[in-house]
């Protein structure tokens, strides 16, 4: 039917023609190095491979930085090895670990004291201050307090 139009043209007839062809194509796969969601679970998961990098590399990391470490690691692909990330975020959440390690050491230090038996007493005798080590729970009872602490520990 096309040749027979085609011939019925003035100018020859061929010179005219078209042929339109359709070809279908399948579309190459994607490659799976695109990012994917950090959900619960695969943080969970990443979580003692990130630990086991840190201590094998002995990187003093805390909570805050092992979270994003396992955060950052989950949104890789599977089957891409771990690496320490050498940004400014890592390194502040290091700061930050550190300056928390302080923190809790500092309030356990002073839970510990505060829990003494004794505990260091200026006193002034004849205008010259003593330091005298006084038994808590007498001066508790002398000044009608409890024998627990007034003051709740810092909580986070």
């Amino acid at each position: 039917m096309a040749w027979y139009k085609a011939r019925l043209r003035k100018n020859g007839g061929q010179a005219g023609f078209m042929l339109e062809l359709y070809i279908y194509v399948p579309k190459p796969a994607e490659p799976t190095t695109t990012l994917r969601r950090a959900t619960a679970a695969r943080i969970e998961e990443q979580m003692p491979r990130v630990a086991g990098l840190l201590r094998e590399q002995g990187i003093a990391a805390g909570p805050a930085t092992q979270n994003y470490m396992a955060v950052t690691q989950a949104r890789l692909p599977d089957g891409v090895p771990l690496a320490v990330p050498d940004n400014t975020t890592f390194r502040q959440l290091q700061q930050v670990d550190a300056q928390q390690a302080a923190m809790d050491e500092a309030m356990q230090g002073e839970q510990q004291l505060g829990n003494a038996e004794y505990h260091l007493v200026r006193v002034k005798i004849q205008d010259v201050p003593v330091a005298m080590q006084v038994n808590i729970s007498d001066i508790r009872a002398a000044l009608g307090l409890p024998s627990y602490s007034l003051r709740p520990p810092f909580r986070p």
